[in-house]
């Protein structure tokens, strides 16, 4: 598996995550105290987002580093 793909599969799963909470991006980006234009990017798989960055996400969604990725 290329990294984009684990790269675009993350995005999607932050995204539903999101809109599940009916978070615009803004809202989490103040959440979770990252740039709205990063968590975009990170959204459409366009950035490789740090082991860090994955906790930051988790931790702002309620949840371990485990259940954010359990589906990924």
């Amino acid at each position: 598996m290329a990294t984009s793909d684990i790269c675009v599969r993350v995005g999607k799963r932050i995204r539903a995550l999101r809109k599940a909470k009916r978070w615009h991006q803004d809202d989490l980006a103040l959440h979770v105290g990252l740039g709205r234009t990063y968590i975009s990017n990170v959204e459409r798989g366009n950035t490789n987002p740090s082991l860090r960055s994955l906790e930051i996400f988790a931790l702002g969604f309620g949840m371990t580093l485990s259940e954010f990725l359990k589906d990924v």
